[in-house]
């Protein structure tokens, strides 16, 4: 760094710090130091999201997504932890610059009071408390402006505090707050009652909970992203009804995935999900279940002969393993299907197979389209994960009954001989031995009658090898 430039920025009250690329501190200036109570040396080649508050990791994440294109970034709101532990909410203004790859960034402290118009009298430690929540947190009077926040709320609706100046809490639409949580936050104006519930954000996609709490002419507001808990929950009612479903006779195997399917894309609105099961000769994919994919579509696929470049799902049969394409318009794996997807505008379509447990074969694929092109995030991952694992327990299960079904027809048709096909020449041969003359055994008729024994013997003989032969060959199934 230029010794000048070293020189203003270790002596300036704002703070100054640089960073590679990849988030590492490389330099800090005093300012920035004496603040959070670290030296040089402690700061130095430390990654900065081991600084930053737990709930900002996700929103600095996607700032260096958006760094990497616009290489200038203002107004950015993050908290940082000091020394002794306490969180400074710091605004930034951030610049990479391409030709030494450094990120340099300077920030203002915006930590010394709850942020609003109008400042409440609390002590420096409930400040602190909620300068450092994870939970978003803000008032609202009878008026529905919004009159003091933390930093947390900032993240949570991704705005920053010019936006939020003079705003009416009914016109923020980036909490997506629906009608039946007004009316909660109008009961607690009226009433004075606490309340909390949970909600589903349409804006960002995430399910948030709030808790409220009146006071006087106010209502205080803690608001916490709950979506990783709450997707879980969904997941495993689901999975419960799934399994349920799945023991009693009324669904076939077909329904039962459709009901899955369709579980998961109300859990996950973007999802349009599918299942191709595959066949005996592991060399075709049929279609078995996709509650939102155009049924045009799903007959064009059906029969569908699986490849090294056969779309996502025949592709990852053939592979045996997951095949994640981003962008079906410029993968190459679906040149050969490009111009059959595109009318119904799916743009990235992930699929996993299905691998029996014993690793024998490949039972079906699981794919999932969106139509934008995008990769996935580990939330969409682990449950594509787990409904793979429900999906090998549910088509195994039913394969296992259609196995038992085809052995008791066999057993069924074994007491069939067992019970006809023996009882005829037992019976001949009971019917000779009646006729045969022990009283005069020179006389002509019982030689004929042991003629007639010997060839039903011979044909009862015949009959037992038959039902020897079929119990090895069930066996052998079994």
């Amino acid at each position: 760094m230029d010794s000048r430039i070293a020189f203003l920025f270790d002596r300036s009250t704002d703070f100054f710090c640089v960073l590679d690329r990849h988030g590492i501190i490389k330099h800090t200036n005093a300012a920035l130091r004496k603040t959070l109570g670290y030296s040089e040396a402690e700061l130095h080649d430390v990654k900065i999201n081991t600084l930053t508050h737990p709930a900002d990791v996700r929103r600095r994440e996607e700032l260096t997504n958006v760094l990497l294109r616009k290489k200038e970034i203002a107004g950015y709101e993050s908290r940082i932890k000091g020394i002794d532990g306490r969180f400074y909410n710091i605004k930034w203004t951030i610049f990479l610059n391409p030709e030494d790859e450094l990120i340099y960034a300077s920030g203002i402290n915006l930590t010394n009071k709850l942020n609003g118009t109008d400042q409440h009298n609390l002590n420096d430690n409930i400040e602190h408390i909620l300068q450092s929540f994870s939970e978003g947190f803000f008032i609202v009077n009878n008026k529905w402006q919004i009159t003091a926040y933390n930093p947390a709320f900032l993240a949570i609706t991704g705005l920053n505090n010019k936006q939020l100046k003079n705003l009416s809490l009914k016109k923020l639409h980036s909490l997506g707050i629906p009608d039946e949580l007004i009316d909660k936050f109008e009961a607690a104006f009226k009433g004075n009652t606490t309340d909390q519930a949970q909600y589903f954000n349409a804006h960002f996609k995430r399910w948030l909970r709030v808790n409220i709490y009146p006071y006087k002419d106010e209502v205080m507001i803690f608001i916490r992203d709950i979506h990783s808990v709450k997707i879980q929950q969904l997941v495993l009612a689901l999975e419960k009804n799934i399994l349920e479903l799945n023991a009693s006779a009324s669904h076939s195997l077909s329904q039962t995935i459709n009901e899955l399917l369709k579980g998961i894309e109300e859990i996950f609105p973007d999802m349009i999900c599918s299942v191709l099961e595959v066949d005996e000769a592991q060399e075709r994919v049929y279609h078995l279940a996709a509650p939102r994919l155009a049924k045009a579509y799903c007959d064009i696929i059906n029969g569908s002969a699986i490849g090294p470049k056969a779309g996502s799902c025949g592709t990852s049969v053939y592979h045996r393993t997951q095949v994640i394409v981003t962008n079906i318009e410029t993968d190459p794996l679906w040149e050969n299907y490009r111009s059959l997807i595109r009318p119904y505008g799916l743009k990235a379509c992930w699929s996993t197979p299905v691998i029996s447990s014993r690793g024998a074969q490949v039972l079906a694929t699981f794919a999932v389209y969106y139509t934008t092109a995008r990769e996935p995030k580990s939330d969409e991952l682990h449950m594509i994960e787990r409904t793979t694992n429900i999906l090998r327990v549910l088509m195994e299960n039913k394969r296992n009954q259609d196995s038992i079904k085809e052995q008791n027809k066999r057993l069924q048709e074994i007491a069939s001989v067992s019970s006809h096909e023996i009882r005829r020449p037992v019976a001949t041969i009971l019917g000779l031995v009646n006729l045969f003359d022990k009283k005069n055994m020179d006389n002509p008729m019982n030689k004929e009658i042991i003629g007639h024994i010997d060839s039903t013997a011979q044909e009862l003989d015949s009959v037992i090898h038959s039902i020897v032969e079929m119990t090895i060959h069930l066996k052998e199934e079994l």
